[in-house]
């Protein structure tokens, strides 16, 4: 019995020790920042440094809380030359507070933590079994000015008020346009009124001047006839009957003698 005991000890330690050089794991990042809100993934690779020991279990679990995040059961894996996983089968168990917010890729194991928290600061730990392999990523959690809906709001007005501001200042230079045509149309139409005038007064003294100067002559004639009529003191000498004899042969059975005829 003590032999067999022996001999499955012996054989317990190169498992162990064949387990332990069948995963290697590497972390890409062991510091990691994330947002408020946002998401944030925390990196990690591994590969098969010879033949895969399937069942191999991934277990990601956080410092803050004594249960595990998220479990994943990796049943099968094709493996490269290097040994690197591909179109892993597996089957994930995530944790009920952290159902839909936690998700695990089988292909190298990271860890995706959506809708941050503040909360969610702290250190993360990933193991794999068999081996018993554990590694920590620490994930900071920052605060953010705007939540994503705010900052689309914030980029919306400010869009809004360049707009509004554009508009305005076309506006009020089409308005001064406006009332620049309308200040020349209305001072051309006053000039323009105004010469009319002018040359009308002009067209009127023209006609005026020729019905003074005949109005002036007419009554210039007629005081002069008036005044003929009226200088003329002494009376007009009485007409004087002149007579001039015509002798002439008179009708048949008279006398042909002179007639006296008047001038």
């Amino acid at each position: 019995m003590s032999s067999g005991w022996r001999r499955w000890s012996l054989g317990s330690l190169l498992l162990l020790l064949g387990g332990n050089l069948g995963v290697v794991i590497e972390i890409h990042q062991d510091l990691v920042n994330g947002t408020v809100g946002q998401s944030v993934l925390l990196p990690v690779s591994y590969r098969f440094d010879g033949a895969p020991p399937f069942p191999v279990s991934i277990v990601w679990t956080f410092t803050n809380s004594l249960s595990t995040l998220i479990a994943c059961t990796l049943l099968n894996c094709s493996v490269g030359a290097g040994g690197d996983p591909s179109g892993c089968s597996a089957k994930c168990f995530p944790h009920l507070t952290y159902r839909g917010r936690a998700e695990l890729f089988p292909e190298n194991g990271s860890l995706l933590l959506r809708d941050l928290k503040l909360s969610d600061s702290g250190v993360y730990s990933v193991a794999f079994r068999p081996p018993h392999q554990t590694r920590h990523v620490t994930l900071t959690v920052h605060e953010q000015r705007f939540t994503p809906d705010h900052a689309g709001e914030s980029d919306a007005v400010e869009q809004d008020h360049i707009h509004y501001c554009v508009i305005g200042i076309c506006s009020s230079v089409s308005l001064l346009l406006l009332l620049l045509f309308c200040c020349i149309r209305w001072r051309g139409a006053a000039q323009q009124k105004k010469r009319r005038i002018i040359k009308q007064q002009q067209v009127s003294s023209v006609e005026e001047s020729p019905m003074e100067s005949t109005a002036v002559r007419d009554m210039a004639t007629v005081y002069a006839r008036v005044g003929d009529h009226f200088e003329q003191s002494q009376p007009r000498p009485t007409p004087e009957v002149v007579y001039i004899s015509v002798t002439s042969p008179g009708p048949p059975g008279l006398d042909a003698g002179p007639y006296h005829l008047p001038v």
